[in-house]
């Protein structure tokens, strides 16, 4: 029934194709929001040169994994780590190829009128261990990548327990950008390809987070299926255009293509390790979902 009722989502979400188009002949995607800007355009430039369809669908690469696992029948996945490919491998589900795609970053956002506004890097790093904040918003670490990196980033920053009533979770990167710009938070802790967006810079400052403040955010790309259709987007996804657009968002992607076994010569593959519930302190915060 659980897979009955995730099809059918799916089907009600995307239309069916275009007149003459084969339903297989359109990759369905799942890929997580922080790449939406960047693969929005990623695509455009792609339909544009090969007069082919893709549809995208954008979230948490945790939910994402879920759905996959319970027969959700995307043909790509665009992971934001690598620990959700070896899940789908864990569970003996089909992995046609992978290998890395790009290496993500995060920074500070803070909203014009934030109690950390107009302060540096060091001001900020000092505030927030002296708990000078009212919220601080960011991914869930239980399900989101960028979550985990963003925490890791507080601890680095010094900040070793937020207190539950300060913390704002949302369920993906994208919902987090949300509440950052919201008004009501003087932090949010976001990835770097939403630093170029119009609203960021009309709402507020962005700062980049050091990579050394946390383990390296690896994008994966990962073929689910082997038909023409969806190879041939998995392979433009590492082409010159699409390497462009992605550097344009923030993203580094100095990473040769990997062979077909999820790893890469040039950048770790390691995946950061979810903190615990006891270094977090933030139990019972309830997860705010997308409505």
């Amino acid at each position: 029934m659980t897979r009955l009722l995730i099809v059918i989502g799916l089907l009600l979400a995307f239309p069916g194709p275009s007149v003459g188009v084969r339903a297989e002949d359109i990759p369905l995607v799942a890929a997580a929001s922080n790449l939406s800007h960047a693969l929005d355009e990623i695509v455009a430039a792609y339909q544009a040169e090969t007069h082919a369809q893709v549809r995208v669908s954008f979230g948490s690469s945790g939910n994402f994994t879920r759905q996959i696992l319970q027969g959700a029948p995307f043909n790509l996945f665009l992971s934001a780590d690598k620990k959700y490919l070896d899940m789908l491998r864990a569970e003996d589900h089909q992995v046609v190829a992978s290998s890395i795609l790009a290496r993500g970053r995060i920074g500070f956002f803070i909203p014009r009128g934030s109690g950390l506004s107009e302060l540096d890097m060091q001001g900020i790093q000092q505030a927030l261990q002296h708990g000078q904040y009212r919220r601080i918003a960011l991914a869930n670490p239980d399900f989101a990548p960028y979550g985990v990196a963003a925490m890791q980033a507080l601890q680095s920053a010094g900040v070793w327990v937020l207190e539950q009533n300060k913390l704002l979770l949302g369920e993906s990167a994208a919902q987090t950008m949300q509440f950052s710009l919201s008004g009501g938070v003087d932090l949010g802790v976001i990835p770097s390809s939403y630093a170029g967006l119009p609203e960021i810079a009309l709402k507020g400052e962005f700062l980049l987070i050091p990579e050394t403040w946390h383990q390296p955010l690896l994008q994966y790309r990962v073929l689910l299926t082997d038909t023409a259709a969806a190879r041939r987007f998995y392979e433009y996804l590492r082409s010159p255009t699409a390497l462009g657009i992605m550097k344009a968002h923030g993203y580094e992607t100095e990473t040769e293509d990997a062979a077909e076994t999820g790893q890469a010569s040039s950048l770790s593959s390691e995946t950061p390790n979810k903190l615990t519930r006891a270094q977090r302190q933030v139990t019972s915060e309830p997860v705010i979902t997308d409505q």
